[in-house]
């Protein structure tokens, strides 16, 4: 049985890493996130995730908080497989997801989106 949860160990935080992941990561489009991935020589996850969603698009802090919010409850419900996949494999990965909708999503449309991208994740990596 997996839990259910988003904590500070899931978080990418490194500068170094994230810097890394902009500039030589790979990365694909699932309408309205993209994704950049890069896989990682160890650490104590098996994915760390790095959300963000561009002022550019939602000028006020509480819609991009909100569209934040909705991305990481989706992907909080949904990783667990890939996660255990990977961890099985030994495989460790620095996980970007970049919002480049115009609106506020719907969670339901969200939710099968996040499906959609941890398959595709999850096929990259066999």
């Amino acid at each position: 049985m997996s839990r259910y949860t988003f904590g500070k160990k899931e978080k990418l935080c490194s500068k170094l890493a994230i810097d890394a992941l902009f500039k030589s990561g790979k990365s694909f489009k699932e309408y309205p996130i993209r994704v950049m991935y890069m896989p990682l020589e160890e650490s104590d996850t098996a994915a760390k995730l790095l959300i963000t969603v561009p002022k550019k698009r939602f000028k006020k802090a509480v819609s991009r908080n909100k569209v934040k919010r909705l991305i990481r409850e989706t992907y909080r419900l949904n990783k667990s497989e890939i996660i255990e996949i990977w961890q099985a494999q030994g495989k460790y990965f620095a996980l970007a997801f970049v919002y480049i909708g115009n609106d506020i999503p719907v969670y339901g449309d969200l939710n099968e989106t996040m499906k959609r991208i941890l398959e595709k994740l999850k096929s990259l990596s066999a």
